[in-house]
């Protein structure tokens, strides 16, 4: 007797898809047109102008008598009302930009209705509004994230490196023969605990006793490879409160930051202080502290050469003190107010010139005068910062400018001023944000009190290009890779901006979130504690003897810095402890003070 075996479920033959029919081919069509006018609705709204602009001269010229004055009007009202939108939170040159488009289309309106809709006129209108629009088409080059295609693609495989059944995962196999082994790169080691996630595994790692974790590091190039990988994809961290001997490792199969993560809006959180700023290669964030509850506001330094990415961070550091209702920002420009122009009279001060810096940092010095009744009247400690007593971040980019002397410019003063904001700031609710190329001292205008200060904060280092340069920001614990050893581009071509490490975070690659055009933001007025709003503004405008008028108050403003023979000891004592020579010439070169005060301190020690 012979018995039907059943098929089993995957061998089931399928019945045939049924045909497309035209209302499904009308419905995917529909969908895929929504689609791409989603991706693609930026650069079509300059189209959508101009047909706007053409359909109402249409309507006016196929009127009559005064009823052709009704499609004028009404576009006349929707350009303004356009425009006025447009005004509201763009750019000094993004209004003119918006004027010029808004005062041809209003003329274009006109003109179709008088001499007619087609011909030379509508011709014209074409070809002048596709000229007028390529400045807008240029900035919004890039189309947005196709959030459909990316939800229907597949998800990337958990791991790179398949596992044959039956038997040992491979990972660990290759780890035990090639990395483990007695004479390999880590003998003893063991690997534990493999997890996957969405751009590769992670994984405990533990070495032989006597070894530290740091061990692992030197070990970076043998596991790379070992499980056949490019650089930049393998990273060991220590784990909080285990053994020095263990530590987690963190493998790529693909590189996430290749591709750019837009910020999503503002994200400060009152009670941390904290904001996403980095995005790490394991998908997670890196926060970005502007004050520690309950000890005050946090320095910080941005460091990168040019077109490593730091004007962009420092785009989103102001966007998120900006929109927030307990900070108020200022904002000097090392580099002549080109660095940050989207900010200029977007902050109640912008200084873009050192005399206009030198008078931003005064008035800060002011501020901390005044702010001392409120510290006292609350028993000391830290201003919290609030609505009412509003944390004050002084952002300074191409710090370097400023900060450094040469034989024509002395910026000793601009020094001082910001040692005295690093060094008592904090406990007013002021701190000092300082974005320069080189993380050397030098360009921290040979101040290792300025070094010491702002190290004590967050740290975020952009690729440089010298290797003796990263050494200023070196936190104590020995990172993945030399910020030299960052790549200038990605394997596709495509720039590495933002890219860098969080140096007072996770040891991992991270990349700074992009915002594209930060004067699309709407900022917070924040006003003055009463304290504060005591001490007048200064008057940010450059008369022709303005400057010899601020060298001299600079000048008498350094000697009351330095003329307290307290001060003069502490700064000697500071650069002892930094490793500078106790010998006069050393310490006069490190604290900036002249050889009589350093004798004299000498003496006195």
């Amino acid at each position: 007797m012979t018995t039907k075996t059943p098929l089993k479920p995957d061998a089931e033959v399928a019945e045939p898809a049924p045909e497309p029919t035209s209302s499904d081919t009308m419905l995917q069509a529909r969908q895929e047109a929504m689609r791409l006018g989603k991706r693609w609705r930026r650069q079509a709204l300059p189209l959508a102008g101009i047909g706007g602009t053409h359909a109402v001269g249409a309507a006016s010229a196929a009127l009559t008598g005064p009823a052709a004055l009704i499609p004028v009007a009404a576009g006349w009202a929707a350009t303004a009302g356009t425009y006025g939108h447009a005004h509201k939170r763009a750019s000094r040159w993004d209004r003119l930009y918006a004027g010029i488009a808004a005062a041809g289309s209003a003329s274009f309106q006109a003109g179709l209705g008088l001499v007619g809709a087609d011909g030379i006129t509508a011709s014209l209108l074409w070809a002048c509004g596709c000229a007028l629009s390529v400045p807008y088409w240029v900035r919004h080059s890039e189309p947005d994230p196709d959030v459909t295609a990316e939800l229907a693609a597949p998800a990337p495989p958990p791991e790179a490196l398949p596992v044959a059944p039956g038997t040992a995962d491979r990972r660990i196999r290759l780890w035990d023969e090639h990395i483990a082994a007695s004479g390999k790169a880590l003998p003893g080691s063991t690997l534990s605990d493999i997890s996957a996630f969405a751009y590769g595994w992670k994984a405990k790692l533990e070495l032989a006793i006597t070894e530290h974790w740091h061990a692992a590091l030197q070990a970076r190039k043998s596991i790379l490879s070992v499980f056949d990988l490019p650089d930049g994809r393998v990273f060991v961290e220590a784990i909080p409160g285990e053994s020095v001997r263990k530590a987690r490792l963190t493998v790529l199969t693909s590189d996430p930051l290749q591709l750019k993560t837009r910020w999503q809006g503002p994200g400060l959180d009152p009670s941390t202080g904290k904001f996403p700023l980095m995005v790490a290669a394991d998908g997670q964030p890196l926060p970005f502290k502007l004050w520690n509850p309950g000890a005050g506001a946090m320095h910080a330094l941005i460091s990168g050469v040019t077109r490593s990415g730091k004007t962009k961070v420092l785009d989103v550091i102001l966007t998120e003190a900006g929109m927030s209702d307990r900070v108020l920002p200022l904002v000097i420009d090392g580099g002549g107010g080109a660095s940050l122009p989207q900010w200029r009279g977007r902050t109640k001060l912008f200084a873009d010139t050192p005399a206009r810096a030198r008078k931003v940092l005064r008035y800060v010095l002011r501020l901390m005068e005044r702010r001392r009744p409120a510290v006292e009247r609350q028993g000391g400690g830290s201003l919290e910062p609030s609505p009412e007593t509003p944390l004050i971040p002084v952002v300074i980019d191409e710090a370097h400018k400023l900060l450094m002397s040469d034989d024509e410019t002395d910026n000793r003063d601009v020094v001082r001023m910001c040692e005295r904001i690093v060094q008592e700031g904090a406990k007013f609710g002021i701190c000092l944000i300082l974005a320069t190329q080189v993380p050397s001292i030098k360009q921290l205008g040979n101040s290792t009190a300025l070094r010491d200060q702002v190290k004590a904060g967050t740290i975020v280092g952009l690729r440089i290009t010298e290797k003796g340069s990263g050494n200023m920001i070196d936190t104590g614990d020995p990172m993945p890779e030399h910020l030299k050893d960052l790549p200038a581009e990605f394997p596709d071509g495509a720039p590495t901006h933002g890219l860098g490490y969080m140096m007072t975070a996770r040891k991992i690659r991270a990349r700074a979130l992009l915002l594209e055009n930060p004067a699309e933001q709407p900022l917070v007025d924040v006003p003055l504690d009463a304290d504060s709003a005591a001490e007048p503004l200064p008057a940010l405008t450059e008369e022709a003897n303005e400057e010899p008028n601020s060298e001299r108050e600079s000048a008498r403003h350094l000697q009351s810095l330095t003329e307290d023979p307290g001060d003069a000891d502490e700064r000697i004592q500071a650069a002892i402890d930094a490793g500078t020579h106790p010998d006069a010439v050393s310490l006069m070169q490190a604290t900036g003070l002249t050889l009589a005060q350093v004798r004299q301190a000498l003496a006195r020690r």
